[in-house]
C-alpha cells in the first residue's frame, strides 16, 4: 500500500480549503482513494489554517499524523507545520516571501518557487498562487497535468474560458517548474470515485429517505447541514433557518405531527437549548430525527474542534423517562445507511432518534463508491388513514407493543389532542385531576409502562443494537464508537502487520443496548476502550450496561482528531501491562 500525506497550511482567505478541495477531486477523479481533514480556526480572516490530503491507492482510515508534502503559503505555514513533518517530506513554498531557516537541520526537501510572481504575471490574481503549488504538488505524486485540465474545467467551466485557461497555465508553471521531478508513483485504478464528507452523505440519505421538513440554527460543525438543504430546498423539501435551536425542534416536531418526514440539527450547545422539546416529542409519541454534532466543549468550548463527549448528555437529556434511540455512524458510509435507519426508526417506534455526530466525521472528506438511492426502504410504522370503529380516536391506545397507531391531521375521524401533560388513551389529560385517586394512578403506570415498553420491542424486532465485531479470533480488543472507529481499525491494522493480534469491536447504536448479546460479545476479552473524551463515557455506558469495567484506556481530549498511528502508539506500551 502507497500512500502520501500533503498538507497545505496558510492563513483564512489564503484559500487553502478551495486548493484542498481541488487537490482532492484530481485524485478522486484519477480513480486514487481519498482521505482529507482540515484544522481551522473560527475567525473569517487571518489566523493559522491547514488542509491535510493523504492520497492512497488502497482504503484509507484516516488523514495521517505525519505530512510528507507540505504547501506553506505564509511563515506561518513554516512555523507551525515544521513539527509535522516526515522525514524526508518535500516543503513547497514561495521563495520570494517565505524564510525557510527554521527548518535547517531537518530531514526534508526544500522547493522553492515563485508563487505570488507567477500568480500575478499568469493571471494577475494573487490567489492563484495555490493553482501553481498545487501544480508542483501533483508533479511530485505522479498524476498527469490532463487529469488537472479535467478537473478545472469541470469546476470552473461555468465561470467562463479564460478562468479555466488561467487555471491551466498558472499549474502547468509549478508542474513543470525546474527541480519538482516525480516523486511518488501513485496508481490508481481508473475508476472515478465520488469524494464527499459526513455532513452531505447524511443529507442526501434525509432526502432520500423521504425527509420533506428540515429546520436549523447555524452552528458549527452541523452547518454544513443546513447549507446542503438550502441549497436544495427547490427538490421538494422545505427548508427552515430558524430564530434559534428552541424553534427549529419545534418546528421539527409540528411538521412531523403535521405528517411529514421532519428533521433539526445543532451542535451540543444547541441541543442543550432542544432538550424541554426533546421530551415533548417524547410525550406525545410524535416521530423525530435531530442531529448533534459534537464540538469540544463546555460552552462555546473550541467552536471548530472535536470530541466525543457529549455521549451521557444524548441518552439522559430533558427530564423524565421516554423512549429514545441514540445511533453514532462510524464512516461516510455509514451517515448515509443509519440516517434511512434513523427515519425508520423514528416512524416505527414514534419516538425521537438522535444522530450523534461530531466535527470529524461531519466535516472530514473521504472517497466512497456512491450511494444507491433506490435501495432506500421506507417504513412509516402505524398511520390510521380512516378510523373503522367509530367513536372517539384512541390516539394513545394501550397496546401490547407499545406502539399505537398516528394519524394525519385532517383524517376524518381521527380528531385527537396531542398533549404535554400525562394523558389517557384519547389525549385528554389527567395531571389536572390526579389526586391519588385510583382510576388516575392506574392510568398513569398504564401510559408510562405502554411507552417504555418500546425499548423492550426495538431489542425484540431489530438486530441493529449490539456491537459490531472485527477480526473476533483476536486476542485483544480496541473497543470504541462512531467516528473514531476508522482511527481504530487503523491501529489494528498497523499493529497486526508487526505481528499482534488484535481486533475491533465498535458501537453505532449506543441507546438502547442489547444488554444480553452485548455481554456476550465482550466477556472474558481483552479489551482496551479508546474514545475522544475525559471521562470514558463509552465504557460507562457498557460498565452500566453489562457490569465488565475497561480498565485500559486510551482518550484524547485535546480537541484534535485522534489518528491510527497514535493509537498503535500507546497501544504497543499497554500491551506488555496487560
Amino acid at each position: 500500500m502507497t500512500n502520501v500525506c500533503v498538507r497545505i497550511a496558510g492563513a483564512n482567505g489564503d484559500g487553502v480549503e478551495s486548493s484542498g478541495g481541488l487537490l482532492v477531486k484530481i485524485a478522486a477523479r484519477n480513480g486514487l482513494k481519498v482521505f482529507g481533514y482540515r484544522g481551522y480556526q473560527s475567525i473569517i480572516r487571518g489566523g493559522h489554517v491547514w488542509y491535510q490530503i493523504r492520497i492512497g491507492d488502497e482504503k484509507l482510515y484516516g488523514h495521517g499524523n505525519k505530512v510528507d508534502i507540505l504547501i506553506a503559503l505564509n511563515q506561518d505555514g513554516i512555523k507551525n507545520q515544521k513539527n509535522h513533518l516526515n522525514k524526508g517530506a518535500f516543503v513547497i513554498y514561495d521563495n520570494t516571501k517565505v524564510n525557510v531557516d527554521l527548518l535547517k537541520g531537518l530531514d526534508v526537501k526544500l522547493i522553492g518557487i515563485p508563487l505570488l510572481d507567477i500568480a500575478v504575471t499568469t493571471s494577475g490574481d494573487p490567489i492563484m498562487r495555490n493553482t501553481v503549488a498545487v501544480g508542483a504538488v501533483i508533479k511530485l505524486l505522479g498524476i498527469s497535468m490532463e487529469a488537472f485540465e479535467q478537473v478545472i474545467t469541470s469546476m470552473f467551466g461555468r465561470k467562463g474560458e479564460k478562468t479555466v485557461k488561467d487555471n491551466i497555465v498558472a499549474a502547468s508553471k509549478g508542474f513543470n517548474f525546474e527541480g519538482v521531478v516525480s516523486s511518488y508513483k501513485l496508481i490508481g485504478d481508473g475508476k472515478q470515485r465520488y469524494s464527499m464528507d459526513g455532513n452531505t452523505a447524511l443529507s442526501i440519505s434525509a432526502y432520500a429517505s423521504g425527509c420533506k421538513f428540515y429546520a436549523a440554527y447555524p452552528m458549527t460543525p452541523a452547518s454544513g447541514i443546513l447549507h446542503w438543504f438550502a441549497a436544495h430546498d427547490h427538490k421538494g423539501v422545505l427548508f427552515k433557518q430558524s430564530e434559534d435551536e428552541i424553534a427549529a425542534i419545534n418546528m421539527a416536531i409540528g411538521a412531523s405531527y403535521a405528517g411529514v418526514r421532519a428533521m433539526c440539527g445543532t451542535s451540543g450547545g444547541g441541543f442543550s437549548l432542544m432538550t424541554e422539546a426533546l421530551g415533548y416529542a417524547g410525550m406525545i409519541e410524535t416521530p423525530l430525527v435531530v442531529v448533534e454534532s459534537q464540538r469540544t466543549g463546555p460552552s462555546t468550548g473550541l467552536p471548530t474542534k472535536t470530541e466525543q463527549a457529549d455521549l451521557l448528555f444524548v441518552m439522559h437529556a430533558s427530564q423524565g423517562e421516554y423512549p429514545r434511540i441514540v445511533v453514532a455512524p462510524r464512516d461516510i458510509d455509514e451517515c448515509f445507511t443509519i440516517t434511512t435507519q434513523a427515519f425508520n426508526l423514528a416512524d416505527k417506534y414514534q419516538c425521537p432518534v438522535i444522530i450523534l455526530m461530531d466535527l470529524f466525521i461531519s466535516e472530514h472528506i473521504e472517497t466512497i463508491e456512491g450511494f444507491d438511492a433506490s435501495s432506500v426502504k421506507i417504513e412509516r410504522g402505524k398511520i390510521t388513514m380512516t378510523n373503522t370503529g367509530g367513536g372517539r380516536f384512541k390516539r394513545y391506545e394501550y397496546s401490547e407493543d407499545g406502539v399505537s397507531s398516528r394519524s394525519i391531521p385532517g383524517t376524518k375521524g381521527t380528531e385527537f389532542i396531542a398533549p404535554t401533560d400525562e394523558h389517557d388513551e384519547y389525549g385528554d389529560l389527567i395531571s389536572d385531576a390526579f389526586s391519588g385517586l385510583d382510576e388516575y394512578v392506574e392510568m398513569r403506570v398504564k401510559m408510562h409502562e405502554k411507552r417504555m415498553r418500546k425499548m423492550d420491542m426495538m431489542l425484540k424486532n431489530e438486530e441493529y443494537f449490539v456491537p459490531k465485531i472485527e477480526n473476533p479470533s483476536a486476542k485483544i480488543f480496541l473497543v470504541t464508537f462512531g467516528s473514531t472507529t476508522e482511527a481504530v481499525r487503523e491501529a489494528v491494522v498497523l499493529l497486526n502487520k508487526k505481528g499482534f493480534e488484535f481486533g475491533v469491536i465498535s458501537f453505532n447504536y449506543l441507546l438502547p443496548l442489547d444488554k444480553e448479546k452485548t455481554t456476550a460479545i465482550l466477556q472474558g476479552k481483552k479489551l482496551i476502550d479508546v474514545e475522544c473524551n475525559y471521562t470514558a463515557q463509552l465504557a460507562q455506558v457498557i460498565m452500566m450496561n453489562t457490569g465488565i469495567d475497561i480498565k485500559n484506556k486510551i482518550l484524547k481530549y485535546d480537541g484534535e482528531a485522534i489518528t491510527g498511528e497514535e493509537i498503535a502508539e500507546k497501544v504497543e506500551k499497554l500491551y506488555n501491562s496487560m
